[in-house]
């Protein structure tokens, strides 16, 4: 009886068993072919016109908020506001990518960004693609697409909630944005299109340059060309243009309005933009494009001009004037604070006291943390000041004239073969991506050669130990009597120029791969060129 008792229990095991067998296996092909009908994508983008809220209504929202008229954007109070509104978004609405929350320059910082923020069933990452059709009426724009990777958080890894900024809309046009959904595995999962009308810009009318690709565009670096002191449209307008390879234009960061904005430089820490906004004040902005922070320079000085930032120890240094005096201010990014570390008057007492004439700085960079490299455009010097934070000194002087020869003359340096000098130069900066001796290092100087057919990028072998420099290469460039500056993008050089009014990109070989001119003999200060990854783009 027992044993038959266990031959009937254990049937009866064995069937439940295939049951729930058979169930698991029908539950998971239930589940793949559920997933698989999720993650069907279709062969092409269909572009809807979802609901947005437009620049326009955003500042009326927020100025509602705080019941003023006419609320000045590049303030904590406003920045609280336009957040508060868009979480309250957030939290009451159900978005997803077919159906986003979609604001136009949200915080105000970014005239044709577009915030997007949506919620997916899976983990996945974001790719974005802006197209227009035509620009200022012309159709057929070559290469007018504009791809990015959505910016969603430090480690590019997937996350179901999607929140970023798309850049790349250009300003008056009617612009189709294609959205790429990616799993975890990279691959597509989903696809959506928007159709926005973005209106015209009151400050830029330039959205596009005269471009000569001398190389193929895929041959130039990664990035944004990022274009200070441009005056487009005749009001003065202060603002940051960004253009793409193709000479279009991708973003719009404005200064305040009506201030003598400073305006010719921007760097990048911890993901956000760090920049001045006017002559007063610097601002840090998040991703979204949301002021984070401001800081102003202290005892009523003003900023001159260029500006260098320290992400190792969280400070940047700026060119400044402070009752009637030139020098150098320190801004503390963590402390939200500023200090002069140097008064120029009395770092170069010396030269004063045997009579020289006024001095006239141009650029400033970091060659570590605590030593500086200046650039002075009236004795056509280039100066090196070591412990700019406790007690600074002059360490160097590279100099294409004699005038501060008698007063350092133990720290004037030789040239080490023949060759001219640079004459007036504009800017100076250290080559700090490359790895020499301890006591060597590159420095790159736009000379202007003021009174010469052309200008010229220099780089110099800079040799401390035997006080000497030589010239390892030199480039003719458009002459630029006064302003323009060179810089470094992945290895590849910079130039703008202000006599011809505009700047070119040449390759680590020395071979120039495009030129872009402005219209209408409008000029540009200084351009520079910034992936922009970690802030706007993914890393």
């Amino acid at each position: 009886m027992l044993k038959k008792a266990l031959k009937i229990s254990l049937i009866i095991s064995i069937f439940f068993a295939v049951l729930l067998a058979g169930a698991a296996f029908l539950t998971k092909k239930t589940k793949d072919n559920i997933k698989k009908a999720e993650t069907t994508v279709p062969d092409r983008v269909e572009y809807a016109r979802p609901e947005i809220i437009s620049a326009k209504d955003m500042y009326k929202k927020v100025a509602k908020k705080l019941k003023e008229k006419k609320p000045e954007v590049y303030s904590v109070k406003y920045q609280k506001a336009a957040k508060s509104i868009i979480d309250k978004y957030k939290k009451n609405g159900k978005y997803t990518v077919d159906a986003p929350l979609l604001i136009v320059n949200p915080y105000g910082t970014n005239t044709t960004g577009l915030y997007i923020y949506f919620k997916h069933k899976f983990r996945v990452n974001t790719k974005y693609t802006v197209s227009v059709k035509e620009i200022d009426g012309k159709e057929n724009i070559k290469d007018a697409d504009f791809s990015g990777s959505l910016y969603t958080n430090t480690t590019g890894m997937p996350l179901a909630e999607q929140e970023g900024l798309i850049i790349g809309m250009i300003p008056g046009e009617k612009n189709y944005v294609s959205v790429y959904i990616y799993d975890e595995n990279n691959k597509m999962i989903a696809k959506a299109g928007y159709k926005l009308d973005i209106p015209e810009s009151e400050t830029v009318t330039m959205k596009t340059l005269n471009v000569t690709h001398d190389r193929e565009v895929s041959q130039l670096s990664d990035g944004l060309y990022s274009v200070f002191g441009l005056d487009d449209t005749g009001r003065k307008d202060k603002h940051i243009l960004f253009y793409d390879n193709n000479g279009v234009i991708r973003a719009e960061l404005p200064l305040v309005k009506g201030g003598d904005a400073a305006e010719t430089n921007i760097g990048l820490i911890d993901d956000k933009l760090f920049y001045a906004i006017d002559s007063k004040r610097f601002a840090l902005i998040d991703r979204f494009g949301k002021v984070e922070k401001l800081i102003g320079l202290e005892d009523g000085a003003v900023s001159l001009g260029d500006m260098d930032l320290n992400t190792a120890i969280r400070k940047a240094v700026t060119l400044s004037k402070r009752k009637g005096n030139d020098g150098i201010h320190s801004v503390d990014i963590l402390e939200g604070k500023s200090k002069e570390i140097i008064n120029f008057n009395k770092l170069f007492a010396a030269y004063y006291k045997k009579g020289g004439s006024k001095l006239k700085f141009t650029s400033v960079q970091f060659i570590n943390d605590n030593d500086l490299i200046v650039s002075e455009k009236n004795t056509s010097s280039v100066i090196r000041i070591n412990n700019v934070f406790r007690n600074p000194s002059i360490k160097a002087v590279i100099s294409g004239t004699e005038e501060l020869k008698s007063a350092y003359e133990k720290v004037f340096y030789s040239k080490d073969g023949d060759f001219v000098s640079q004459k007036r130069q504009n800017t100076a900066y250290v080559d700090r991506s490359e790895k020499l001796g301890k006591r060597q290092y590159h420095l790159m100087v736009f000379n202007n050669n003021t009174g010469g057919r052309n200008s010229f990028y220099y780089k110099y072998m800079v040799n401390e130990e035997k006080m000497t420099y030589s010239l390892e290469n030199a480039m003719e460039l458009p002459y630029s009597s006064d302003g323009g500056n060179i810089s470094l993008n992945q290895g590849y050089l910079i130039a703008a120029s202000t006599g011809e009014g505009g700047f070119e990109e040449y390759n680590p070989d020395g071979y120039r791969l495009a030129s872009f001119t402005f219209k209408d003999g409008k000029m540009a200060y200084r351009v520079f060129k910034h992936s922009m990854k970690g802030s706007w783009f993914t890393k």
